[in-house]
């Protein structure tokens, strides 16, 4: 068999596992894509969120961190630092924390046809379900970018598209004071709050963090998972 034909073998085969652990839906159903969503019992809820990791050096500091302040937090990893790092999946799930799809390779989602995204997002709920033994349901589209196409696969294979409503711009090596000052002035009940834990050199992640949780703790909010966020 040809390599090309081992690929479009392999590929059919994760769709397939993805297609059998969820119940049909009707055509046409888009995912739900959640931005925020409000308490409905009066208490104040944020989530923080990573994207891009695990990495060797600051996915083990912000776990710490979490850890300290007994906080739980939503992963969105991908497949292929999966690969790499096992040991920090199992850390994450081990420690309360949550994991969800942010795609294989993270590859440019507005350079990218939906097929090779499908393709991509289908690899690493193989990788994450292979490591984890449990489906993911929880789908971060890189960059944040997706199309009408892409909520219908997600709604097929059961994901909720998961955005945020405060980009920390840690990315960007945003000065850790711009970074919590954006914060408090955004965090609302039921706020996303996106961060990342795989970037370059002298991330600014785990510093900010450090202010981040004590801040909002004061304020009142309580740290949940994007998945007990979406409880209401």
């Amino acid at each position: 068999m040809s390599g090309t034909m081992k690929r479009a073998f392999a590929g059919l085969a994760i769709l397939l596992i993805l297609s059998l652990t969820v119940a049909p839906l009707a055509v046409g159903a888009e995912a739900e894509v959640v931005y925020r969503r409000t308490s409905t019992d009066g208490v104040k809820r944020i989530a923080l969120t990573f994207d891009d990791g695990p990495h060797p050096r600051y996915t083990p500091e912000i776990l710490e961190i979490l850890a300290e302040y007994g906080v739980k937090a939503t992963f969105f990893v991908v497949g292929s630092n999966a690969e790499y790092y096992p040991k920090l999946i199992a850390r994450e799930l081990q420690e309360g924390h949550e994991i969800g799809n942010h795609t294989y390779h993270h590859y440019h989602t507005a350079k990218t046809n939906a097929a090779a995204l499908k393709r991509d997002m289908a690899a690493c709920s193989e990788v994450l379900l292979r490591q984890t033994g449990r489906p993911v349901r929880l789908f971060r589209p890189p960059e944040g970018v997706f199309n009408e196409e892409m909520k219908t696969f997600c709604a097929e294979n059961g994901y909720t598209i998961v955005m945020w409503s405060i980009d920390t711009r840690d990315w960007a090596h945003t000065p850790i004071g711009e970074i919590v000052k954006n914060v408090r002035e955004h965090a609302r009940d039921g706020a996303i709050i996106l961060m990342h834990d795989f970037i370059g050199k002298n991330s600014p992640t785990p510093a900010a963090l450090r202010q981040i949780i004590p801040m909002l703790q004061e304020l009142g909010f309580e740290f949940v998972t994007v998945s007990r966020l979406l409880q209401g």
